[in-house]
């Protein structure tokens, strides 16, 4: 058996047999890694408080034979986020960013800008929950650059003109907006005005700490957050379910 360590947060957990669990976790050096965490529903098991959704730990674990499955035998809470995990509006975003991960990356593909991504969110979702949708949206159009599907805010990405003054839809297999002229139909919830184009690109360039900093009405940041989750959706070709239960939240 190969032994791995490191620093990571855990996605999801799911039992198996009398006293076991099936988990994934998102690791800084290793990316997204299943495992089998041995005694885990155990009433004193020393894994289990490691295994709560975005508690970051250090984990241990060995590879199992003939496979990419691994055996989780140590783990030890590093920071378990209690705060975040006290309102329904903000463990509603966490399970959004457990599903981003767990159907948008392949697994043991390491990312460790995307490991720093998520701490500097969560940290950002903890400062001020309320500003829960910027954070959130800021979060997805990083996210969308660090693995490679950058998405174009500024101009059209069939004609080139600019779109400061003009808006226009995002078409995921495109890469980004296209104007008016070029896109005269396409998905409403995807279509853009330029003040939307305007606060997106802001979302995007600013540091993820600094995103509460920019001044929408929370109906305007829902509705960001739920476009760029939209685009990612149709990027990714995957329905995000956790998107839902955040809607009956808000």
């Amino acid at each position: 058996m190969r032994s791995l360590s490191s620093r990571g947060f855990a996605l999801s957990a799911r039992s198996q047999g009398e006293a076991d669990k099936i988990v994934q976790v998102y690791t800084q050096e290793w990316g997204r890694v299943r495992a089998v965490a041995k005694g885990a529903r155990k009433p004193k098991s020393k894994l289990a408080a490691s295994l709560e959704l975005f508690t970051e730990s250090s984990f241990s674990l060995n590879r199992r034979a003939g496979g990419d499955w691994f055996i989780l035998f140590k783990a030890k809470v590093l920071d378990d986020y209690h705060d975040l995990k006290k309102d329904f509006k903000t463990i509603s975003f966490l399970q959004v960013l457990a599903e981003i991960l767990l159907d948008s990356l392949g697994e043991q593909e390491a990312h460790p800008d995307i490991y720093q991504l998520l701490r500097e969110v969560l940290e950002a979702l903890g400062q001020d929950p309320e500003a829960g949708g910027q954070v959130m949206t800021a979060f997805v159009l990083k996210f969308l650059e660090a693995t490679g599907f950058p998405l174009e805010l500024e101009n059209c990405v069939e004609c080139g003109t600019s779109l400061e003054k003009r808006g226009g839809h995002l078409i995921p297999h495109r890469g980004g907006a296209l104007c008016g002229d070029c896109c005269a139909t396409g998905p409403q919830r995807l279509k853009r005005g330029p003040a939307g184009l305007a606060a997106l690109r802001r979302l995007r360039e600013l540091p993820l700490e600094k995103a509460k900093g920019v001044k929408l009405q929370p109906a305007q940041a829902k509705d960001l957050f739920l476009t760029v989750m939209e685009y990612l959706e149709r990027t990714v070709e995957k329905k995000f379910k956790t998107v839902e239960y955040y809607l009956k939240t808000t």
